[in-house]
């Protein structure tokens, strides 16, 4: 007892677990406002159009790994190593980075165009893919926030974010503007932040945005391992959606999409846990000075809101949903009430598997999540045909624990871990 206890004194002064409260509380705050309009415009739009939406959302989001979005791992283990490089990685790497983010959303537009979707779905992807564009010259700024373990910022961009969509959104469908008011909504707002994260990053470290592209071996490769990783992490998850678009009709995509995305706000730490780890953990590889007590301990510690946020939906989903949405969503809570449970199986595995990224092991992560990506599409298919829209949220359960048992056994082979 004696030892837990100054171990969590250890913790609370440390500067990582101070980012993580940072970002914590940032996220918090966010997906709290979030949430609101999780509640909201699903209310305002219906089940149809609310299912085109997400359609939507989730379509283009799968062609983010496009962007070579694992490369931002690549950066921040590169640069916590040695903070005085910081300049010189991102202008080696930013025009190579800006260049698929390009590529990704004209990528976008082009498949779209040989997909059975109505006019106005295709019309409002073809408009949401500029967000592709936006979130590769994001993510890359944000590299540095996290290099230098500065996360406080992070978590300002995240609250004022949520803090201009949510209302805005909410105003804009209560004047009876529609999906498109939307997507409009969500790119403006988001460029407007980034132009501002440009700036605030610059006082930390002066770069060229728009850097001559240059493909260097060792990024690359090491950016794509990354990439792989992020692409086959949809395929077994957030793939879900895009296959009920095509599966079913949109009234029973905006069904599963309301109970998807809530289940999503029960991840609110997880990106603040990752952003704060990650760099922890590379720059103590580096080092050599980290053990497996502490991999241990970060488990422990992470699991515990994840059984607080499941135990908190499963009581209160029912009467939340039919009473501030809408009985037509009914279903949607016995779906979030299946979903919440893999809340604990995903909490779990995130010191383990950084752990294995940030000591050049990602290969061991991939072939974790090529083996949940085929089981997802497969369990997927069995499963909706055998139970409807249940079976999809049984299905992403039953991956996840699959998935947690992979990765665990991985990391005590690999890390000599003794349970």
């Amino acid at each position: 007892m004696i030892h837990i206890k100054g171990s969590l004194t250890n913790y609370l002064r440390n500067r990582t677990v101070k980012n993580i409260g940072f970002l914590t509380v940032g996220n918090g705050i966010s997906q709290i406002i979030s949430l609101i309009g999780a509640f909201y415009i699903p209310k305002l739009l219906g089940p149809e159009k609310y299912g085109i939406y997400q359609t939507v959302i989730a379509y283009v989001g799968l062609f983010g790994f496009l962007t070579l979005s694992g490369l931002n791992k690549v950066l921040i283990r590169e640069c916590a190593k040695d903070l005085t490089k910081t300049k010189k990685i991102l202008e080696d790497t930013i025009g190579m980075r800006n260049l698929f983010s390009f590529l990704a959303a004209l990528i976008s537009l082009i498949v779209v165009l040989f997909i059975d979707y109505d006019k106005g779905t295709k019309f409002f992807i073809a408009i949401f893919s500029v967000s592709l564009i936006i979130n590769g010259f994001q993510s890359s700024i944000n590299t540095i926030y996290q290099s230098f373990e500065n996360m406080k910022i992070l978590a300002v961009f995240s609250i004022a974010r949520q803090l201009l969509i949510v209302p805005l959104s909410i105003f804009f469908l209560k004047l009876g503007y529609g999906i498109l008011s939307l997507i409009i909504i969500n790119l403006v707002i988001n460029f407007i932040i980034l132009i501002i994260n440009f700036y605030y990053s610059k006082k930390i470290v002066v770069f060229n945005i728009f850097s001559k592209i240059k493909f260097i071996k060792y990024y690359v490769k090491a950016g794509f391992n990354f990439t792989l990783l992020q692409f086959l992490n949809t395929l077994s998850g957030k793939i879900d959606l895009v296959m009920l678009s095509f599966l079913t009709t949109p009234q029973n995509v905006g069904i599963y999409a309301l109970a998807y995305r809530i289940a999503e706000k029960g991840l609110i730490i997880r990106t603040p846990i990752s952003q704060s780890l990650f760099p922890y953990y590379s720059r103590k590889l580096h080092t050599k000075s980290i053990n497996t007590r502490t991999l241990f301990n970060h488990a422990l510690l992470i699991i515990i809101p994840s059984l607080f946020i499941a135990i908190t939906v499963i009581l209160t989903s029912n009467y939340i949903i039919t009473n501030l949405i809408g009985k037509e969503y009914a279903q949607s809570a016995v779906i979030l009430n299946i979903l919440i449970f893999y809340l604990i199986f995903n909490y779990s595995v995130i010191p383990f598997g950084l752990f294995l990224q940030s000591s050049n092991n990602e290969k061991y992560v991939i072939r974790v999540a090529i083996v949940k990506a085929i089981l997802n599409i497969i369990g997927n298919l069995i499963f909706f045909y055998s139970f409807g829209l249940v079976g999809i949220a049984f299905s992403t359960l039953l991956n996840e624990c699959i998935g947690l048992i992979i990765q665990w056994n991985y990391s005590r082979h690999l890390l000599k871990i003794k349970i």
